[in-house]
Protein backbone atom coordinates (compact mmCIF):
# COMPACT_ATOMS: atom_id res chain seq x y z
CA UNK A 1 0.00 0.00 0.00
CA UNK A 2 1.37 2.91 -0.68
CA UNK A 3 0.72 6.50 1.04
CA UNK A 4 1.06 9.99 0.19
CA UNK A 5 3.67 12.25 1.53
CA UNK A 6 2.13 14.84 3.74
CA UNK A 7 -1.31 13.48 4.56
CA UNK A 8 -0.84 13.21 8.18
CA UNK A 9 -1.64 16.86 8.85
CA UNK A 10 -4.84 16.74 6.54
CA UNK A 11 -5.99 13.99 8.44
CA UNK A 12 -6.07 16.14 11.72
CA UNK A 13 -7.03 18.82 9.88
CA UNK A 14 -10.08 17.38 8.86
CA UNK A 15 -10.86 15.80 11.67
CA UNK A 16 -10.29 19.05 13.71
CA UNK A 17 -12.91 20.32 11.19
CA UNK A 18 -15.59 17.40 11.79
CA UNK A 19 -15.42 16.28 8.28
CA UNK A 20 -16.34 18.41 4.97
CA UNK A 21 -19.86 18.97 4.78
CA UNK A 22 -21.82 19.99 2.17
CA UNK A 23 -25.29 20.45 3.83
CA UNK A 24 -27.36 20.69 6.69
CA UNK A 25 -25.85 18.34 10.12
CA UNK A 26 -29.74 17.72 10.37
CA UNK A 27 -30.02 16.39 6.61
CA UNK A 28 -26.76 14.33 7.20
CA UNK A 29 -27.89 12.06 10.23
CA UNK A 30 -30.38 9.91 7.83
CA UNK A 31 -27.41 9.44 5.25
CA UNK A 32 -25.43 6.17 5.43
CA UNK A 33 -22.41 6.12 6.90
CA UNK A 34 -20.86 5.25 2.82
CA UNK A 35 -22.56 7.33 0.20
CA UNK A 36 -22.21 5.27 -3.13
CA UNK A 37 -21.49 6.44 -6.38
CA UNK A 38 -21.64 3.92 -9.35
CA UNK A 39 -20.29 5.23 -12.58
CA UNK A 40 -17.99 7.08 -10.72
CA UNK A 41 -14.41 8.82 -10.21
CA UNK A 42 -13.66 11.01 -7.95
CA UNK A 43 -11.45 13.78 -7.48
CA UNK A 44 -9.29 15.23 -4.70
CA UNK A 45 -6.71 14.52 -1.66
CA UNK A 46 -5.49 10.83 -2.75
CA UNK A 47 -4.00 9.43 0.03
CA UNK A 48 -3.21 5.83 -0.59
CA UNK A 49 -3.47 3.77 -3.91
CA UNK A 50 -3.54 -0.06 -4.34
CA UNK A 51 -4.46 -2.91 -5.63
CA UNK A 52 -7.45 -4.61 -3.91
CA UNK A 53 -11.08 -6.31 -4.81
CA UNK A 54 -14.01 -3.29 -4.63
CA UNK A 55 -15.11 -5.35 -1.39
CA UNK A 56 -12.11 -4.71 0.18
CA UNK A 57 -12.13 -1.07 -0.85
CA UNK A 58 -14.80 0.14 1.22
CA UNK A 59 -14.18 -1.48 4.14
CA UNK A 60 -10.56 -0.06 4.20
CA UNK A 61 -12.27 3.28 4.06
CA UNK A 62 -14.61 2.48 6.73
CA UNK A 63 -12.20 1.76 9.08
CA UNK A 64 -9.86 4.50 8.28
CA UNK A 65 -11.58 7.73 10.18
CA UNK A 66 -9.73 9.86 7.86
CA UNK A 67 -10.73 8.31 4.72
CA UNK A 68 -13.01 10.96 3.28
CA UNK A 69 -14.20 8.76 0.72
CA UNK A 70 -12.67 5.97 -1.78
CA UNK A 71 -13.03 5.10 -5.86
CA UNK A 72 -12.03 1.63 -7.63
CA UNK A 73 -11.58 0.70 -11.48
CA UNK A 74 -13.23 -2.74 -12.00
CA UNK A 75 -10.67 -3.10 -15.35
CA UNK A 76 -7.63 -2.29 -13.24
CA UNK A 77 -8.95 -3.12 -9.58
CA UNK A 78 -7.15 0.45 -8.46
CA UNK A 79 -8.53 1.22 -5.05
CA UNK A 80 -7.51 5.21 -4.16
CA UNK A 81 -8.19 5.77 -0.94
CA UNK A 82 -9.40 10.26 -0.53
CA UNK A 83 -8.52 12.35 2.37
CA UNK A 84 -10.38 14.63 0.80
CA UNK A 85 -12.98 14.75 -2.02
CA UNK A 86 -13.53 17.88 -4.44
CA UNK A 87 -15.31 16.48 -6.87
CA UNK A 88 -16.97 13.39 -9.11
CA UNK A 89 -17.04 12.80 -12.59
CA UNK A 90 -19.02 9.96 -14.86
CA UNK A 91 -17.05 7.58 -15.41
CA UNK A 92 -18.32 3.86 -16.58
CA UNK A 93 -15.35 1.54 -15.20
CA UNK A 94 -15.24 3.11 -11.72
CA UNK A 95 -17.23 2.99 -8.39
CA UNK A 96 -16.84 5.04 -5.80
CA UNK A 97 -18.38 6.20 -2.19
CA UNK A 98 -17.80 9.08 0.00
CA UNK A 99 -18.78 9.60 3.94
CA UNK A 100 -20.41 13.11 2.88
CA UNK A 101 -22.28 13.95 -0.40
CA UNK A 102 -20.49 15.18 -3.33
CA UNK A 103 -21.32 19.18 -3.83
CA UNK A 104 -22.91 20.09 -6.84
CA UNK A 105 -22.80 16.12 -8.09
CA UNK A 106 -25.18 14.05 -8.29
CA UNK A 107 -27.26 12.37 -5.32
CA UNK A 108 -26.33 9.18 -4.36
CA UNK A 109 -27.85 5.66 -5.66
CA UNK A 110 -28.18 4.84 -1.71
CA UNK A 111 -30.10 7.58 -0.17
CA UNK A 112 -33.38 6.27 1.26
CA UNK A 113 -36.39 8.03 -0.14
CA UNK A 114 -38.74 9.75 1.40
CA UNK A 115 -41.59 8.31 2.65
CA UNK A 116 -44.38 8.76 0.03
CA UNK A 117 -41.96 9.46 -2.72
CA UNK A 118 -41.36 7.11 -5.54
CA UNK A 119 -38.42 5.56 -6.46
CA UNK A 120 -36.90 2.86 -8.56
CA UNK A 121 -37.62 -1.20 -7.65
CA UNK A 122 -36.47 -4.39 -9.48
CA UNK A 123 -38.97 -7.42 -10.48
CA UNK A 124 -37.67 -10.97 -11.56
CA UNK A 125 -40.60 -13.48 -13.44
CA UNK A 126 -39.60 -17.26 -13.99
CA UNK A 127 -40.38 -18.72 -17.09
CA UNK A 128 -41.78 -15.54 -18.75
CA UNK A 129 -40.63 -13.95 -22.14
CA UNK A 130 -40.03 -10.15 -22.09
CA UNK A 131 -40.23 -9.64 -26.42
CA UNK A 132 -39.57 -6.19 -28.03
CA UNK A 133 -37.25 -3.41 -27.28
CA UNK A 134 -33.49 -5.35 -27.82
CA UNK A 135 -30.53 -2.71 -27.06
CA UNK A 136 -29.00 -5.44 -29.28
CA UNK A 137 -30.79 -7.64 -31.93
CA UNK A 138 -29.07 -11.18 -31.44
CA UNK A 139 -28.47 -10.91 -28.06
CA UNK A 140 -25.35 -11.54 -25.51
CA UNK A 141 -23.60 -14.68 -24.98
CA UNK A 142 -24.26 -15.19 -21.08
CA UNK A 143 -24.48 -18.57 -18.78
CA UNK A 144 -27.11 -17.68 -16.07
CA UNK A 145 -29.81 -15.08 -15.73
CA UNK A 146 -27.48 -13.32 -12.87
CA UNK A 147 -25.14 -11.74 -15.41
CA UNK A 148 -27.94 -11.22 -17.56
CA UNK A 149 -29.53 -8.81 -14.96
CA UNK A 150 -26.28 -7.14 -13.53
CA UNK A 151 -25.32 -6.22 -17.42
CA UNK A 152 -28.91 -4.38 -17.77
CA UNK A 153 -28.17 -3.15 -14.19
CA UNK A 154 -24.75 -1.32 -15.78
CA UNK A 155 -26.70 0.36 -18.61
CA UNK A 156 -29.04 2.71 -17.75
CA UNK A 157 -31.19 3.03 -21.03
CA UNK A 158 -31.94 -0.95 -19.79
CA UNK A 159 -34.97 -0.96 -18.03
CA UNK A 160 -35.92 -4.86 -18.77
CA UNK A 161 -34.21 -8.20 -19.74
CA UNK A 162 -34.87 -11.30 -20.79
CA UNK A 163 -32.06 -14.53 -20.42
CA UNK A 164 -32.96 -17.96 -22.65
CA UNK A 165 -31.10 -20.38 -20.78
CA UNK A 166 -31.74 -22.66 -23.39
CA UNK A 167 -29.85 -20.37 -25.80
CA UNK A 168 -27.25 -18.93 -23.22
CA UNK A 169 -28.19 -15.35 -24.68
CA UNK A 170 -29.28 -12.33 -22.39
CA UNK A 171 -31.01 -9.70 -24.18
CA UNK A 172 -31.13 -6.37 -22.53
CA UNK A 173 -34.04 -3.94 -23.48
CA UNK A 174 -35.41 -0.31 -23.43
CA UNK A 175 -38.90 -1.67 -22.67
CA UNK A 176 -41.00 -4.43 -24.10
CA UNK A 177 -44.07 -5.18 -26.59
CA UNK A 178 -45.90 -8.15 -25.06
CA UNK A 179 -45.43 -10.83 -22.43
CA UNK A 180 -44.60 -14.53 -23.06
CA UNK A 181 -44.60 -17.36 -20.78
CA UNK A 182 -41.88 -19.92 -21.64
CA UNK A 183 -39.56 -22.30 -19.77
CA UNK A 184 -36.35 -22.22 -19.44
CA UNK A 185 -36.44 -18.37 -19.84
CA UNK A 186 -35.72 -15.76 -16.78
CA UNK A 187 -36.87 -11.84 -17.28
CA UNK A 188 -36.49 -8.83 -15.27
CA UNK A 189 -37.56 -5.14 -15.10
CA UNK A 190 -36.83 -2.19 -13.64
CA UNK A 191 -40.05 -0.05 -12.44
CA UNK A 192 -40.58 3.49 -10.55
CA UNK A 193 -43.43 2.72 -7.77
CA UNK A 194 -44.13 4.29 -3.87
CA UNK A 195 -42.61 1.89 -1.63
CA UNK A 196 -46.04 0.91 -0.24
CA UNK A 197 -46.98 0.44 -3.72
CA UNK A 198 -44.32 -1.58 -5.35
CA UNK A 199 -46.14 -4.32 -6.70
CA UNK A 200 -46.38 -5.54 -10.80
CA UNK A 201 -48.65 -8.05 -12.43
CA UNK A 202 -47.62 -8.92 -16.12
CA UNK A 203 -50.54 -10.50 -18.40
CA UNK A 204 -48.69 -13.34 -20.78
CA UNK A 205 -50.23 -13.32 -24.29
CA UNK A 206 -48.73 -16.17 -25.41
CA UNK A 207 -47.01 -19.42 -24.57
CA UNK A 208 -44.08 -19.66 -25.90
CA UNK A 209 -42.18 -22.89 -27.01
CA UNK A 210 -38.52 -22.91 -28.24
CA UNK A 211 -37.27 -25.91 -30.82
CA UNK A 212 -40.78 -27.43 -30.35
CA UNK A 213 -43.76 -27.71 -33.22
CA UNK A 214 -47.16 -27.75 -32.66
CA UNK A 215 -48.80 -30.41 -34.68
CA UNK A 216 -52.18 -31.33 -36.11
CA UNK A 217 -54.83 -28.87 -36.32
CA UNK A 218 -53.44 -27.10 -39.53
CA UNK A 219 -55.68 -24.10 -40.61
CA UNK A 220 -53.41 -23.43 -43.31
CA UNK A 221 -49.46 -21.74 -44.40
CA UNK A 222 -48.89 -18.01 -44.43
CA UNK A 223 -45.75 -15.94 -45.69
CA UNK A 224 -43.97 -14.71 -43.22
CA UNK A 225 -40.24 -13.79 -42.76
CA UNK A 226 -39.52 -13.47 -39.15
CA UNK A 227 -42.08 -14.71 -35.56
CA UNK A 228 -42.88 -11.65 -35.31
CA UNK A 229 -44.68 -11.41 -38.74
CA UNK A 230 -45.92 -14.76 -38.13
CA UNK A 231 -47.43 -14.08 -34.85
CA UNK A 232 -49.19 -10.85 -36.09
CA UNK A 233 -50.60 -13.28 -38.70
CA UNK A 234 -52.60 -15.42 -35.97
CA UNK A 235 -53.33 -12.43 -33.85
CA UNK A 236 -54.80 -11.25 -36.50
CA UNK A 237 -57.08 -14.62 -37.49
CA UNK A 238 -60.18 -14.97 -34.90
CA UNK A 239 -59.96 -18.82 -35.67
CA UNK A 240 -56.13 -19.22 -35.29
CA UNK A 241 -55.23 -20.63 -31.54
CA UNK A 242 -51.90 -21.09 -32.34
CA UNK A 243 -48.55 -21.12 -34.94
CA UNK A 244 -45.41 -22.68 -36.00
CA UNK A 245 -42.65 -20.84 -37.65
CA UNK A 246 -40.10 -22.78 -39.22
CA UNK A 247 -36.97 -21.30 -39.86
CA UNK A 248 -34.65 -23.90 -41.38
CA UNK A 249 -35.62 -24.37 -44.38
CA UNK A 250 -34.45 -22.09 -47.70
CA UNK A 251 -37.92 -19.88 -47.38
CA UNK A 252 -39.45 -19.06 -44.17
CA UNK A 253 -43.01 -20.80 -42.89
CA UNK A 254 -45.66 -20.06 -40.65
CA UNK A 255 -48.19 -22.64 -39.88
CA UNK A 256 -51.30 -21.14 -38.19
CA UNK A 257 -53.52 -23.44 -35.92
CA UNK A 258 -56.78 -23.69 -35.54
CA UNK A 259 -58.66 -24.40 -31.79
CA UNK A 260 -57.19 -24.59 -28.27
CA UNK A 261 -56.05 -27.87 -27.84
CA UNK A 262 -52.73 -27.50 -29.11
CA UNK A 263 -50.03 -29.58 -27.40
CA UNK A 264 -45.91 -28.79 -28.67
CA UNK A 265 -43.52 -31.16 -29.50
CA UNK A 266 -39.64 -31.25 -29.05
CA UNK A 267 -37.87 -31.16 -32.57
CA UNK A 268 -33.49 -30.18 -33.24
CA UNK A 269 -35.16 -28.65 -35.96
CA UNK A 270 -35.35 -24.57 -36.15
CA UNK A 271 -38.75 -24.34 -35.48
CA UNK A 272 -40.67 -22.42 -32.78
CA UNK A 273 -44.44 -22.41 -31.62
CA UNK A 274 -46.63 -20.36 -29.92
CA UNK A 275 -50.56 -20.74 -28.66
CA UNK A 276 -52.62 -18.16 -27.53
CA UNK A 277 -53.14 -17.30 -23.37
CA UNK A 278 -54.24 -15.07 -21.27
CA UNK A 279 -52.68 -15.51 -17.96
CA UNK A 280 -51.43 -13.04 -15.07
CA UNK A 281 -48.17 -13.67 -13.78
CA UNK A 282 -46.17 -12.16 -10.53
CA UNK A 283 -42.75 -11.43 -10.38
CA UNK A 284 -40.21 -14.09 -7.86
CA UNK A 285 -39.54 -11.10 -5.71
CA UNK A 286 -39.78 -7.59 -5.57
CA UNK A 287 -36.84 -5.36 -4.33
CA UNK A 288 -35.72 -1.74 -4.18
CA UNK A 289 -32.75 -0.26 -6.35
CA UNK A 290 -30.48 2.18 -6.86
CA UNK A 291 -31.53 5.03 -8.34
CA UNK A 292 -32.00 4.59 -12.35
CA UNK A 293 -32.54 8.24 -13.24
CA UNK A 294 -29.43 9.91 -14.71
Amino acid sequence: MKFHKSVLWLFVLVAALGGLSSGPATAQQADPPILEYPQTMLRGFVSAEFKRPGGDCRRICEERSGCAGFDFSSSTNMCRLYAAVSAGQSEFSYSAGTRNRIAGYRDPANLPPPPDAASWHFAQFTGVDLYGGDIVPKGLEMNDPAMCASACERDNTCKAFTFNGEQNRCFIKTGYEFVQSAAGVTSGMFFRAKPAEARVQLNAEWDLFLMSDLPGNDLGEVPAQSYDQCMRRCEGNASCGGFTWVYFSRQDHCYLKYGTSLFPSRTTKGMVSARKSNRDIVPDFVRPTPNRDY
